[in-house]
């Protein structure tokens, strides 16, 4: 039997930095950054800082720090210098790129854009499967760059929300923008 796949909706569309505190959730320094927290900001790191990134290893933990180690390349070959994760100084940093302030990187304000030609926007039931995508989006308006970050399981409405999300026109802006959004898949 042959299931069709159609997109359903855009569930949302956020800034790169917007999903990444979504994910690690409120930050105390205080009591410091956690080892999950550690692993989700290192890998956000990585893939924008460390060529070649691929993923990277669960945190080890230091006394005010967290190490990970990055995996770049095809055969994921360990990167010999460590994303390191300040605890409670809120810091980012690899010996090869700049350092990051955390806080100021999950606080951003900046408001993802909406594509002028965005199409259904009704909700789906979360029980349907679903696909996340990161795009960048050109001063232009076109969307580049479209990679999955999490797959509905299902190769075809994979294929057909990437296709639906490089669709996507937004209004000009003056710089480049990276953006994730999350499709539902009618199965």
């Amino acid at each position: 039997m042959l299931s069709v796949c159609t997109i359903a909706n855009a569930q949302e569309i956020k800034t790169i930095e917007r999903d990444l505190a979504d994910e690690v959730g409120s930050i105390d320094l205080k009591t410091g950054v956690t080892e999950k927290q550690a692993g989700a900001i290192a890998l956000f790191y990585c893939e924008r800082h460390v060529g070649g990134c691929g993923t990277t290893d669960a945190p080890v933990s230091e006394t005010s720090r967290w190490q990970i180690t990055a995996r770049t390349g095809i055969d994921g070959a360990p990167d010999k210098d460590k994303i390191l994760v300040g605890k409670h100084s809120g810091k980012v940093s690899w010996s090869k790129g700049p350092t990051v302030d955390l806080l100021s990187l999950v606080s951003s304000k900046e408001p993802a854009p909406t594509p002028v030609n965005r199409g259904d926007t009704k909700v789906v039931p979360t029980s349907v499967s679903a696909v996340k995508i990161e795009f960048t989006v050109s001063p232009d308006g076109k969307v580049s760059d479209a990679r999955f970050k999490r797959s509905s399981k299902n190769v075809k409405c994979d294929v057909r929300a990437r296709a639906r999300v490089e669709s996507w026109k937004f209004p000009p802006r003056k710089t480049p923008i990276r953006l994730v959004t999350t499709l539902g898949c009618d199965r």
